[in-house]
């Protein structure tokens, strides 16, 4: 937890002082940097040949995002941040929206075409992130335009020590996202509990404790922009990140051998984005109540949600 905070600060200093700046450097590069735990944390379980951790973590760390966020939002509750958001988040979340309908569909549908052993739904799942951050990069851009708005990098900034600092956390966040998913494989295979609930609770609540931490500290300073851009921008990489383990995942295809409740869970974001998309759009509401309803409702549908698997899990 600690290195993926680290590893997303130098993220920043690195996509703000180099030639590769600009938004859609920044934005793959925090994104991978705050998401590097579940990338590593699903490839490995990918590599050991358990597909319900490796979908599991990369689902689950979308509902945990979005459920931790609505959460402070509740803690937030007086200042009523969501009423601030701006509607630039949509198009990140209509991204999402087709991620996890693209997602849901090939987990329950379990399409077995495929080219050179990767799946169709991989294939299509990084067509629609690359296609989708080029066109959020390019209307941000030309909006930044507009107004005059250039970066100017930092003369102080040393970037070849913040390149050496990025690499040697990342080195550490590979390791230890490894160390979860071996671990969690481990656990579910001499405790009874299935792959499903250790990748989708357990694990997915590990990897995702960085964008907690950044949401917390966003919100506590009143930026709500940058609280949900987190959210939604790690959400979309992490359905990247399972199609990224289809390719490590040798038993078959990576969609077809996942049980029946990672699709819940991938339906599940996508109800949660959705209720994303209808608090960017609200600018005020009658009291204090009306306003957390939207975040009551989720926290409520997650802690049942999570209840639900266990149960099914116990009872199995």
């Amino acid at each position: 937890m600690f290195s993926a905070v680290k590893l997303s600060g130098y993220a920043d200093i690195i996509s703000r002082n180099t030639k590769i700046g600009g938004l859609l450097a920044g934005t793959i590069l925090l994104a991978v940097a705050t998401s590097l735990p579940e990338l590593t944390a699903t490839i490995s379980a990918s590599v050991i040949g358990n597909a319900d951790i490796a979908v599991g973590n990369g689902l689950g760390s979308i509902i945990f995002n979005i459920f931790f966020l609505f959460l402070l939002d509740i803690y937030f509750r007086n200042k009523r941040l969501f009423l601030k958001v701006s509607d630039d988040h949509l198009y990140t979340a209509v991204i999402a929206l087709l991620l996890c309908v693209v997602t849901a569909g090939g987990l329950m549908l379990h399409y077995p075409l495929s080219f050179f052993g990767i799946s169709v739904i991989s294939l299509l799942v990084v067509v629609i992130y690359v296609g989708g951050m080029f066109y959020i990069s390019k209307k941000q851009n030309d909006a930044a335009e507009e107004e005059g708005k250039k970066a100017s990098p930092d003369e102080n900034v040393n970037i070849r020590r913040t390149l050496i600092k990025f690499i040697t956390f990342a080195a550490i966040i590979f390791v230890s996202g490894s160390a979860l998913s071996i671990s969690g494989d481990v656990m579910s295979n001499t405790t009874g509990i299935s792959a499903t609930a250790v990748g989708s609770i357990l694990v997915a609540t590990a990897t995702s404790l960085p964008d907690a931490v950044s949401v917390f500290v966003a919100l506590r300073l009143a930026n709500v922009n940058m609280a949900i851009g987190t959210i939604l921008g790690s959400n979309i990489f992490n359905v990247l990140v399972t199609a990224i383990g289809d390719v490590f995942y040798r038993d078959g295809s990576i969609w077809m051998d996942t049980s029946d409740q990672t699709t819940i869970i991938a339906i599940a974001g996508f109800v949660l984005t959705g209720l994303v998309m209808i608090i960017v759009k609200r600018d005020r509401t009658r009291n204090a109540f009306t306003y957390m309803v939207p975040s009551l409702v989720v926290v409520l549908g997650y802690i049942i949600m999570i209840a639900s698997i266990l149960f099914y899990n116990g009872s199995t």
